[in-house]
């Protein structure tokens, strides 16, 4: 039985040389220090990347990327949302463009990034590797598009900082120059949730670090997330990760991680 490292590099071997255009990007990519290059398998393991996308998953080499999933490199969370994205991608077949994501940067930052991924597939249409990019907004060569990505990630920014806060689209938008239907539409088109829906993961993961740091009553949390009361808080958390508050935070600490 393969170990993970030796599935990623047998894969990567397949695919490379069914695809010889991959590795020669992969090697161009290396030679710019702000676009992250990578390659997944169709089980979302990692079976390639440039230079850059190597130091912000935290390895030492691509050979030691080989194999790993999203989960094995990066917090959770921006794991979980990699990972959606790419099972989008293959469950619709379509690409990504101009998604909005938060990498983490070289120097352990998480910073805004905007990515474009593709699907690859062999003659008959079956999906076999993902390819994606990914440049960091704070680094982009500044542009009407570029400068109008930018102004888009800082509110987004400031809902996910001040999510106890009421939802006040007009004023994101003003601050991203859009009218409230067009930031919305941006919002959705680049990271696949309202501003609204956005607002509600932020509060979700919020009461989820409550929950696993603090003994404070679920009412509390409920407030200092931004949740109308203890039982909105109870019903949005639940259909975001399947349990109540009361059972994630037992479940947390029957693992031993109090």
């Amino acid at each position: 039985m393969r170990t993970e490292k030796q599935q990623g590099l047998h894969s990567r071997k397949l695919i490379f040389q069914k695809f010889p255009g991959i590795a020669e990007a992969e090697k161009l990519f290396d030679a710019l220090d702000d676009v992250l290059f990578c390659v997944k398998n169709r089980s979302l393991q990692y079976i390639g990347g440039n230079d850059a996308f190597i130091r912000s998953a935290g390895v030492r080499s691509r050979s030691e990327l080989l194999g790993k999933s999203a989960f094995d490199l990066f917090p959770k969370e921006l794991a979980a949302c990699y990972e959606q994205q790419d099972e989008e991608m293959l469950s619709r077949g379509k690409p990504l463009n101009d998604r909005l994501e938060m990498v983490t940067r070289r120097d352990g930052e998480i910073g805004w990034f905007v990515s474009q991924k593709t699907l690859i597939s062999d003659s008959d249409g079956t999906f076999l590797a993902i390819c994606g990019i990914s440049r960091d907004l704070s680094l982009v060569a500044s542009g009407p598009r570029e400068e109008k990505l930018d102004a888009i990630a800082e509110s987004i920014s400031l809902l996910h900082e001040n999510y106890a806060e009421p939802l006040r689209v007009m004023e994101l938008a003003h601050k991203a120059g859009l009218s409230a239907s067009q930031f919305a539409r941006r919002v959705r088109t680049m990271t696949g949730l309202t501003p609204r829906q956005l607002l509600t993961k932020a509060r979700v993961e919020a009461a989820a670090v409550a929950l696993r740091d603090t003994n404070l009553p679920l009412g509390v949390i409920a407030t200092n997330c931004g949740f109308y009361d203890q039982a909105s808080l109870t019903r949005h958390f639940k259909a975001a990760t399947g349990s109540t508050p009361a059972q994630y935070r037992n479940a947390f600490r029957a693992a031993g991680n109090t």
